[in-house]
């Protein structure tokens, strides 16, 4: 069997205190230990998987929703934008009046010329207490994106954006203001069909466990599909089976369910 993992509110807390259960830990070491495979698929880009996390002991990473892929220490895959597409986003951006973070697998890259929106001020700040670098800028010569995270409000020019970016990224509305942009024929679903035909695991075998809209690509890719009892409600429609909280000890109680520890 093998198992792919969302990060934020599925294995992490999705708050200030941003903290991984034991239960969570022991369960899906005990299942490798079990022989099953462990995967995180995350929206996150695989600079942003922090060592605590990589530490628990996973198989593997889908990453940057399906772009960046990575079996028992292979790069299968590390999808990037062309250049000239990430200046032409930049300045739609920047004329739709919204709050991104450019995300690459080696950097993160900001637009100093716009105003701070909604959550963007509260993630900039944790950033820097991890110890993760956001001081890189548009302007740099070396700027590229392979996914990208935006903030939005009653003023940005959205629907504009929208329009403009329907041809190269899927548009997933993260809720309260926050969007994100994932490439275009690449979701956290296609990196599971890549993961399961590196190691020959039938799909039937595959289950995936979320919690937010931009984990429905995945969920929807697998017959064994989990949502999190703290998933928003489009995403439990979706799912095959609903877990506990994840405080509740949500992951431990899923894998037992399916007989996987």
């Amino acid at each position: 069997m093998i198992v792919f993992f969302d990060i934020d509110g599925t294995i992490i807390s999705d708050d200030n205190k941003h903290i991984i259960p034991q239960s969570a830990i022991n369960a899906i070491q005990t299942a490798r230990k079990n022989g099953h495979l462990m995967y995180i698929n995350t929206g996150r880009t695989i600079m942003n998987v922090e060592p605590e996390l990589k530490n628990i002991g996973f198989d593997g990473y889908v990453c940057g929703c399906g772009t960046y892929i990575e079996c028992s220490g292979k790069v299968l895959l590390n999808q990037t934008v062309s250049s000239a597409l990430c200046r032409q986003i930049v300045q739609l951006v920047y004329e739709c009046d919204m709050t991104p973070l450019y995300e690459r697998s080696d950097a993160f890259f900001i637009d100093r010329r716009l105003r701070e929106i909604g959550g963007f001020t509260a993630l900039k700040e944790l950033f820097k207490l991890q110890g993760k670098n956001i001081s890189r800028d548009v302007s740099d010569a070396d700027f590229g994106f392979d996914k990208m995270v935006a903030w939005y409000d009653e003023h940005s020019k959205l629907e504009t954006f929208k329009d403009c970016i329907k041809e190269h990224f899927d548009y997933i509305d993260r809720g309260y203001g926050f969007c994100e942009l994932a490439v275009k024929g690449f979701s956290k679903g296609t990196g599971i069909a890549t993961v399961c035909a590196y190691h020959n695991v039938p799909i039937s075998e595959a289950f995936a466990i979320g919690d937010s809209l931009n984990d429905l690509p995945m969920l929807n890719a697998v017959p064994n599909s989990i949502a999190m009892g703290n998933s928003v409600s489009a995403l439990k429609k979706s799912a095959s089976f609903i877990t506990k909280n994840l405080e509740d000890n949500g992951i431990e109680y899923a894998l037992k369910h399916y007989h996987l520890i």
